[in-house]
């Protein structure tokens, strides 16, 4: 194997450990920061996600710490072309916007909040627009990038086949989650929509990701070098 190869299969490897991490966050943090709000710390059930970070002292730094690891890592990936890099960054981009500015919360008491120092219904804004980037690119990296395959049929594997399934099963929950979130923004179905919608965006997330990583259902290999 000369050292071109051997780059290329380090940076292979690279970004499938990279992928497995970020599908287990995604996959994971709803969940884990509502255990921690509402079974931990005794407070109501949170209406989304990104109202754990307004809770101050009272709930633990899941949330800061997830989208932390999401920004690093959607922005290191290096993926398998040009137009995915960009479709990545963009991603990273949403979910920093979503850390520097708080989401509108009851917990939330100051006349400036975030990293820019904005009005809580200001924040609230920028926070639901850095949201909307980062779970609409999100849905087409899924939806467009990973259902990308070889076009001769004879060339796809049985496992190939399955995962773009997945890919488009997964895609399919995402878009009726974003849909959700718009609806749920001029119609009232409830404070727990929200939340609701996220998970129908971040869990289906996980598992592509976790499938495009090789975690789940990775093509069998005959001959190993």
């Amino acid at each position: 194997m000369d050292n071109t190869a051997a780059t290329s299969k380090s940076a292979s490897k690279s970004a499938k450990i990279e992928l497995t991490f970020l599908g287990f966050v995604s996959l994971l943090v709803g969940v884990l920061c509502m255990l921690d709000a509402h079974f931990v710390h005794g407070l109501s059930p949170l209406t989304s996600i990104s109202e754990s970070a307004t809770t101050g002292n009272m709930a633990g730094m899941l949330l800061p710490f997830a989208l932390g690891c999401m920004f690093t890592f959607t922005i290191s990936y290096q993926g398998y072309c040009a137009s995915e890099r960009v479709i990545t960054k963009i991603i990273g981009g949403g979910f920093a916007i979503v850390a520097m500015q708080v989401c509108d919360s009851p917990y939330v008491d100051e006349a400036r909040v975030g990293l820019l120092g904005l009005p809580p219904h200001v924040s609230g804004i920028v926070h639901l627009v850095g949201s909307g980037i980062g779970f609409g690119m999100m849905w087409v990296w899924v939806t467009f990038y990973f259902t990308r395959s070889d076009k001769e049929k004879s060339r796809q594997t049985k496992q190939k086949i399955i995962r773009n399934y997945i890919y488009i099963a997964c895609g399919a929950a995402m878009l009726c989650g974003l849909v959700m979130l718009v609806i749920g923004s001029f119609i009232d179905f409830g404070k727990y929509l929200v939340f609701i919608a996220e998970e129908f965006i971040l869990i289906p997330a996980g598992i592509a990701i976790l499938v495009k990583s090789g975690f789940f259902l990775a093509d069998k290999t005959k001959n190993k070098e």
